[in-house]
């Protein structure tokens, strides 16, 4: 096995980009700035680390929240056919793409297929 297949991030099934190879950096430059710092330059960049974790996973449970929604909100027209459901999924679509820069493919490719079912039945 070489270095390439070790530091290669594991698939992304989730809607944000994985952050392992940062956090692996990371602990790279922990271990090395631990004997010229006298551990207090570890703790820094650890921190870091613990905080950029802390940030994905918020990240992650708010973009699940934003997808259980839309697909309850297309459910909901199908049942109604109240096109207010449509226009907010069209917003919290378009806000997701411009406030959400580490989204991963995936979401954007549900994005993409949630907006397309909108434009349908809103023209």
């Amino acid at each position: 096995m070489n270095i390439k297949q070790l530091l290669q991030s594991p698939p992304s099934e989730t809607y944000i980009k994985n952050s392992s190879r940062f956090i692996t950096a990371l602990f790279i430059l922990a271990g090395i700035l631990y004997y010229p710092t006298h551990g207090y330059g570890s703790v820094i960049v650890l921190c870091f680390a613990i905080f950029v974790l802390l940030g994905q996973k918020i990240l992650l449970s708010q973009a699940n929240k934003d997808f259980r929604e839309m697909y309850m909100a297309k459910q909901k027209f199908e049942q109604s056919q109240n096109k207010d459901y449509l226009r907010y999924i069209d917003a919290r679509s378009a806000q997701m793409l411009r406030d959400n820069k580490v989204l991963s493919d995936k979401a954007k490719k549900e994005i993409a297929m949630l907006r397309d079912y909108v434009v349908q039945y809103l023209n």
